[in-house]
């Protein structure tokens, strides 16, 4: 049984395309992994809550219920990133009040288990329609627009910054980037990647600038 199982797809992707993906891949689990840090360190949750009801949900469908053409590592890296965002959604049901106004308060945990509901709701309909490509990456591209724009607006809102980890941020844009180069090596034709992923890139190269321009003006003030 085990002689079956595609670890990794070379015929379908060329080596440099596969180390490109899973190195963009590494990344984003260096990224998680420091979001949780931060989770435990400082009693706050970095990540937005439209974001990870989108992502949590996006990582549950690829990793158990979608079948990603990779092979099989993929399919675990996809698994490792639904759990460790587990960790990030538990600390959001716990610190997830430090996120939202006074007025919404005692509604956050109420509006964010909705928002799971219909990010699943609308991702497997996405995927179903046939709307996304081989490795999910139409759909990741897609909530990843909303997740570059709203860490731009959390910064930017937030008067305490040292809650945010630099690492995070510039794992993401790294990771993303990486990603970003290998699908449009990978699928040229695919204009809905070029235009997402260019725009979450320009995104999240001006989120990980001014997330350093503040870091420097600390390290100026000390």
């Amino acid at each position: 049984m085990l002689n079956h199982i595609i670890w990794l797809n070379t015929e379908y992707y060329s080596t440099f395309q596969i180390i490109l993906f899973l190195t963009g891949a590494v990344l984003w689990v260096v990224n998680y992994v420091f979001i949780v840090r931060t989770i435990f360190k400082k009693k706050f949750v970095e990540m937005p809550a439209a974001v990870l009801a989108a992502n949590v949900t996006w990582e549950f469908l690829w990793g158990f219920i979608f079948e990603q053409n990779m092979g099989m590592v993929v399919k675990i890296g996809y698994m490792a990133w639904f759990f460790l965002d587990l960790f990030i959604v538990w600390g959001f049901y716990k610190y997830g009040f430090k996120q939202v106004n006074e007025s919404l308060k005692n509604y956050y945990k109420g509006f964010f288990t909705f928002g799971i509901i219909a990010w699943l709701a609308f991702t497997y309909v996405f995927v179903k329609q046939g709307l996304d490509n081989p490795l999910g990456a139409n759909s990741a591209f897609g909530s990843n627009l909303l997740i570059s724009s709203l860490y731009i607006i959390q910064f930017l809102r937030l008067e305490d910054k040292t809650v945010l980890s630099f690492t995070a941020a510039w794992t993401k844009w790294l990771g993303t980037g990486i990603i970003f180069l290998m699908c449009v090596l990978r699928w040229p034709e695919n204009h809905w990647i070029i235009v997402m992923g260019s725009l979450c890139f320009i995104m999240d190269m001006y989120y990980t600038w001014i997330f350093f321009q503040y870091k420097r003006g600390l390290v100026k003030q000390s």
